[in-house]
């Protein structure tokens, strides 16, 4: 009897859990050039002669299998002597394979939802911006130029905004001020989150292959982060900020917005 019991407990677990944690939807295949491309895929190898895959055990390196003719894999890595293929497998960089990069436009394209953004934020000094301010109205942006490392932004004229990018930060505050008002964590990849100590906000990003149209246009692979005050930035690459979005009343309301850019 008691089995009995425990298998029907066991059971309903079962389900629970089913209907808890309901399957996840699986991920679309990218395939490039007859090649499911992944993250971090560098390119193909097509294999024009028989040739041994390896695969290290123990410090020692071990066939694991042959590679025919004809077939094809992605590479994750080339070094002196080898291309190394997925779960830590390589052959030897020889006339029996040829290598084929992933183009660069392409690389970006496929592997866009898991690329890593290093730069890119700040507004770009080439391009003047007018934008729309919910509390503050029309505003032209325009490089004013640097000083003590920053960028300098005017805005209607006057100076305004100073932009900083560098290898771990892209920070945003009041020109000749000791005043930053946005921290934003670099390098950046879907998933990436940190707390700003200075204000105590948490950010977190959602995405960087957003598409988000605004009165200057339509921008693709944007960056959307979402701080933990219900406050959404999108950043396009190359051109900066382009829409700030406060999601703390009933519906979402565009705040802060790209009208134009020349």
């Amino acid at each position: 009897m008691k089995k009995i019991v425990y298998l029907f407990m066991a059971v309903v677990m079962i389900c629970s859990s089913a209907l808890l944690f309901p399957p996840s939807k699986a991920e679309a295949t990218v395939v490039w050039d007859g090649v499911e491309l992944k993250e971090g895929t560098i390119g193909k190898v097509t294999i024009l002669k028989d040739t041994p895959l390896f695969q290290r055990s123990k410090g020692k390196i071990v066939k694991v299998r042959t590679l025919k003719k004809g077939q094809t894999a992605s590479v994750f890595a080339v070094t002196k002597g080898y291309y190394h293929l997925y779960k830590k497998t390589f052959i030897k960089k020889n006339s029996y394979a040829k290598f084929t990069p992933v183009p660069e436009e392409v690389q970006y394209e496929l592997n866009k939802e898991y690329r890593t953004v290093y730069y890119g934020l700040k507004l770009n000094k080439k391009h003047d911006y007018t934008y729309y301010d919910t509390q503050k109205g029309a505003q032209e942006w325009t490089y004013r130029g640097a000083a003590y490392g920053w960028e300098v932004w005017n805005i209607n004229g006057k100076r305004g905004y100073a932009y900083r990018e560098g290898k771990y930060w892209m920070r945003l505050g009041v020109a000749n001020s000791d005043s930053i008002f946005l921290n934003i964590k670099l390098p950046l990849k879907k998933g990436s989150y940190w707390k700003d100590d200075v204000n105590g906000t948490h950010y977190r990003v959602l995405s960087v292959n957003k598409t988000v149209k605004t009165p200057a246009g339509t921008f693709r692979h944007v960056i959307e982060i979402k701080d933990s005050e219900k406050l959404y930035y999108y950043f396009a690459p190359n051109v900066g900020l382009i829409l700030k979005v406060d999601d703390n009343g009933k519906n979402p309301k565009r705040v802060f917005e790209l009208k134009k850019i020349n």
